[in-house]
């Protein structure tokens, strides 16, 4: 008649250290991010001290646990706003002029033809994208350098190259072929195209930051 084996004192303090040890290793979801450290809504690995821009989508980070007194995402979104309505104000009269041979009005096609219309436009471009599309300009860079391309790689390239493009053909027309220009001669610029970018995805930003807003003051409450 068979008998088991009573376990030894080894036998059971290893069996202890096992358990003990699988115990330890089991991940703790509590580990990587932790009350008042910020993280990224859609990419939660991403974890930092203060608020700032998740590096793999560009997104703004939130609090892991919003507290009262947080006040960070409030401020991006009174940033945000304040970006959106200058360039609005900006962006309005740029859009006209250059719509403007689809407006009956021979005022504003008056305007339109001055050669003076093109250094407006520079004007009034120039704070909008440098100003107002600065915060999607640097996340666009910085997903450059980190290897991972998101929205606002597409936003910056876009914005980029058609102010940069339009800068050309003002200060330097006489570098164009004779494909590049009109029936007058001139070359076409674009600064109503990068505006109207930095305005609508401004608008973007204020919608989806006003949301997340009301949901950390619902939590708060």
């Amino acid at each position: 008649m068979e008998t088991t084996p009573k376990p030894s004192a080894d036998d059971a303090h290893c069996a202890m250290h096992g358990q003990s040890a699988a115990h330890s290793a089991a991940p703790d979801p509590n580990t990587r991010a932790a009350p008042g450290q910020w993280t990224c809504p859609m990419h939660p690995e991403v974890v930092a001290d203060g608020p700032g821009a998740c590096p793999k989508c560009g997104m703004a980070l939130e609090p892991v646990m919003p507290t009262v007194g947080d006040e960070g995402e409030d401020t991006e979104l009174r940033d945000m706003s304040r970006r959106f309505w200058v360039s609005v104000a900006l962006t309005l009269p740029l859009f006209v002029i250059a719509m403007a041979d689809l407006i009956p009005v021979t005022f504003v096609a008056t305007v339109a033809d001055s050669p003076a219309t093109r250094w407006v436009e520079l004007a009034l471009a120039t704070p909008v994208v440098l100003w107002g599309g600065w915060p999607f300009l640097v996340r666009g860079w910085r997903s450059i350098v980190n290897r991972h391309l998101n929205m606002f790689t597409l936003i910056g390239l876009g914005v980029a190259a058609a102010y940069l493009y339009s800068i050309t053909a003002t200060l330097f027309p006489g570098i164009f072929p004779a494909s590049f220009r009109d029936e007058s001669g001139e070359v076409s610029v674009y600064f109503e195209a990068a505006a109207v970018i930095v305005t609508l995805v401004l608008l973007g930003q204020v919608l989806e930051l006003r949301a997340r807003s009301r949901t950390g003051a619902a939590i708060k409450a």
